[in-house]
């Protein structure tokens, strides 16, 4: 099979998306591209120049910059990857400190590989039930940020994944108080400026830098993102020539074209839709109570982003949460986000209509969800707090080897170690590695969780450093 037959055979699937991106299967978007190749074109006179932009992208971001309250904006073509690079690389320099929430995204690991920072972290809580991190809270920073006073600002992400928020204007309110600078990865949350009815954006609570994937909410195209500077703090020369640096010299003017038509749609209806989707979210959420297996996730005293529906066990009925999913694709042809051992993630946005949660509905309500019950252990990560003994950028550059990884205590890590779910690293590379550890990735194993860093058919060989401690 060739790339274009399998997404042939995915199309014809005519699948009702509760995934990224954000246009469902072109919904909205499609109005604005009724003929997309004839938009696929490079710098040529009149096309203006991402990387110095002076006419129609310029343009766009002023529409965005003053959408969002920012003092600019930029389009972002290669991902929120990239924006995260640059952002964390205008803020600290090579051997310089951030704080980081642990369970940040793997690119503001590469950052700190990139620009060779060091970083010390914050380890956010487990919700056992879910499966969920829970938000970072100011005492946290705090307690951090006095332990090690040179650090120059902190990293986290909000929304989560599961949709949770932490309490960003306090926490930027008290970083700025000693002088240092906030950056949020709100890649899941470009749509929240739309409605007052949503949690208030990053940028309007006082984050210095955060950075959107507007393709995964929002009606645009794949890696399509934009980054918000909010702040005199940041070197914005600086953090310019880093963009150029972290993206590609030949920009996609489609994915661009598809930011500026998401935000014509956020516009000039952005609101209707989201009271809208609000609507259809309440009514599955009402009509799902009655089901004996499943309930939406929810939390007293956290902000939840209402449009992010997960769905986890009723009762404490264990379900298989990956064959529900297939169940899902295969019989009633409905694609979630993500399945993993305690729920199932569905990304709705303003491109998905009331027939799409009447037909999830259904479904949910026509399966025979005793046969999906499971007696297994679900299992439960219990984060260590490895000794860090170099930095990930040194990690990187020294010879490794690979060995087993049952005779690795004491050994460096030269490679992440990443359980999934949830994502979130148990080592990093230059981390030090102890028995505890070695017990608990094995028990992880055992309980079906896919660990990706280690190596060999068996999945039991790990990367190290040559160098013993």
């Amino acid at each position: 099979m060739r790339i274009l037959d399998g997404l042939n055979q995915i199309k014809d699937e005519n699948l009702i998306s509760f995934h990224m991106p954000g246009h469902k299967n072109g919904r909205l978007l499609s109005f604005y591209f009724s003929e997309i190749l004839k938009y696929d074109i490079t710098e040529i006179p009149g096309a203006d120049n991402l990387h110095q932009p002076v006419e129609m992208i310029k343009g766009t971001e002023d529409v965005i910059s003053e959408y969002f309250h920012s003092i600019k904006s930029y389009i972002v073509v290669n991902g929120s990857t990239a924006g995260i690079y640059s952002a964390v690389m205008a803020v600290a320099k090579a051997g310089e400190q951030l704080i980081i929430s642990r369970e940040c995204h793997r690119s503001v690991y590469s950052a700190l590989l990139l620009g060779g920072i060091t970083a010390e972290y914050i380890y956010p809580e487990m919700d056992e039930s879910s499966g969920a991190y829970k938000p970072i809270a100011l005492e946290q920073v705090k307690a951090q940020m006095n332990r090690f006073p040179k650090a120059k600002g902190l990293v986290i992400t909000s929304p989560t994944y599961f949709g949770l928020i932490s309490p960003i204007k306090e926490i930027a309110d008290y970083l700025h108080s000693i002088d240092k600078v906030l950056i949020v990865d709100e890649a899941h949350g470009a749509h929240l400026k739309i409605s007052p009815l949503l949690p208030t954006p990053a940028i309007d609570n006082g984050a210095d830098i955060a950075v959107q994937s507007f393709h995964k909410t929002l009606p645009a195209l794949t890696q399509a993102s934009v980054l918000h500077l909010n702040s005199h703090r940041i070197d914005k020369k600086r953090l310019e020539r880093l963009l150029q640096i972290h993206q590609t010299s030949s920009p996609s003017y489609l994915i661009m074209a598809s930011i500026d038509a998401s935000m014509m749609i956020v516009k000039e209806k952005g609101k209707t839709l989201i009271d809208e989707l609000l609507i259809n979210i309440r009514n599955f959420e009402r009509n799902l109570e009655g089901n004996d297996y499943l309930k939406v996730l929810k939390y007293e005293n956290v902000i939840i982003d209402p449009t992010r529906l997960v769905l986890i066990n009723k009762y404490n009925k264990k379900i298989d949460f990956n064959e529900l999913e297939t169940v899902l694709r295969s019989e009633y042809q409905i694609q979630v986000e993500y399945s993993y051992d305690k729920g199932i993630v569905l990304i709705p946005s303003i491109a998905n209509v009331e027939n799409d949660f009447i037909l999830l509905f259904n479904a949910l309500n026509s399966i025979e969800f005793e046969k999906l019950l499971i007696d297994e252990h679900y299992g439960t990560i219990e984060h260590e707090k490895p000794i860090q003994r170099i930095s990930v950028r040194d990690a990187f550059y020294r010879t490794s080897e690979i060995i087993d990884f049952t005779d690795s205590v004491k050994r460096i890590s030269a490679e992440f170690i990443i359980p999934y779910p949830p994502g979130v690293p148990m080592l990093v590379p230059g981390e030090v590695i102890d028995a505890s550890m070695i017990r608990k990735i094995l028990n992880m194993k055992e309980w079906g969780f896919n660990i990706l860093g280690l190596e060999g058919t068996d999945k039991n060989k790990i990367a190290v450093i040559e160098e013993e401690i």
